[in-house]
């Protein structure tokens, strides 16, 4: 049994991720810790505690952090929607009361003591919430058995700044932070995870069928994902979107499915242009690999394995291999001296 806890900021593909995460018969999620980054914390718990009812989970939910650990919070409205589902829980009235405020952290520390090696945390948003857990018990924390990192971007442009990823750049202090104190993370950067995205073509083929099993969780996904694809259409080109959160889940529970290199990784905080920049020297090695970079992955097997847990339909990996691979832009002066 694998125990797992999950700190997000669940804005589209985090919904999509916790539904894959909850969907493994031999994983345990723990609990769900939330912290600002695609929208505020308080819109995060919101859409947490309303999965959480449509998908039977009974983790409990912590809300963290509200805002970076030295920054003003910048959040992605235009990329999830105001609530970060597409305004699916707001255009439906879908809120919660009465549910506490805080305890993110202490909630990651006790699960870190209690489990130890048998613990992974998978960081799906900013590493607010993980750098006060290490602040609370750094040896609780280093003594887990992996923390996964949505983030960064190695090899090329990133999707906020020109070199940043967002779950880094709205916290690069925090991320420095959790590395600098010796944790070590398992990365899940762009470079990756924009390897592979969801036609819309095919988004629509599966919300039809999750409908026939679960309509509340499909009218969800429809809105969210809609949204979410508008988004990429304008911006990227791409009828579809990316299932970074979803990519992740998949590094943390089948790193097998995976290549990983060992690094020494760190944030750059300081830059005007490069704030939230991370840099890895892959050319040696750097004396210590503090970190993990998930550089390559099966993605025609992850695509069939989230298509069938999480709508009830398996995607044929020709279908896969024919309209969800795609390769990421990479600067290469070579291509301007033919």
């Amino acid at each position: 049994m694998k125990r797992v806890v999950i700190d997000t900021d669940a804005g589209v593909d985090d919904s999509i991720a916790i539904a894959y995460a909850s969907r493994f018969p031999d994983v345990t999620i723990e609990l769900i810790t939330t912290v600002s980054g695609n929208v505020p914390v308080s819109e995060v718990t919101q859409n947490v505690l309303y999965l959480r009812g449509i998908l039977g989970v009974n983790s409990p939910v912590f809300s963290g952090a509200g805002a970076p650990r030295s920054r003003e919070l910048v959040t992605a409205p235009e990329v999830h929607g105001e609530d970060g589902v597409g305004g699916y829980r707001k255009s439906e009235g879908i809120s919660f009361r009465g549910w506490e405020t805080g305890g993110a952290a202490s909630e990651i520390v006790r699960a870190a003591r209690k489990y130890g090696r048998k613990l992974t945390i998978i960081s799906l948003g900013p590493m607010t919430n993980i750098a006060q857990a290490v602040m609370l018990d750094a040896a609780a924390i280093k003594g887990i058995g992996n923390v996964v990192q949505m983030g960064g971007v190695f090899s090329g442009y990133g999707n906020t700044s020109l070199f940043t990823e967002f779950n880094i750049f709205v916290d690069p202090e925090s991320a420095s932070f959790v590395l600098e104190s010796g944790v070590k993370v398992t990365f899940v950067p762009l470079d990756l995870t924009e390897t592979l995205f969801l036609p819309r073509e095919l988004a629509n083929e599966l919300l039809m069928k999750i409908n026939e099993s679960s309509p509340d969780l499909a009218q969800l996904f429809r809105k969210a994902l809609n949204y979410y694809i508008d988004y990429h259409k304008r911006n990227d080109k791409l009828d579809g979107c990316f299932l970074h959160d979803a990519i992740a889940v998949a590094a943390a529970i089948h790193p097998e499915w995976f290549r990983f290199i060992g690094s020494s990784v760190s944030v750059e905080t300081q830059g005007k242009l490069t704030a939230g920049m991370t840099l890895a020297d892959f050319r040696k090695k750097a004396g210590r690999e503090s970190s993990r970079i998930a550089v390559a992955f099966d993605g025609v097997r992850f695509m069939t394995d989230l298509s069938r847990r999480v709508f009830g339909y398996r995607v044929g990996t020709s279908t896969v291999s024919q309209k969800c691979l795609r390769e990421r832009f990479v600067a290469d002066f070579r291509n301007h001296l033919r």
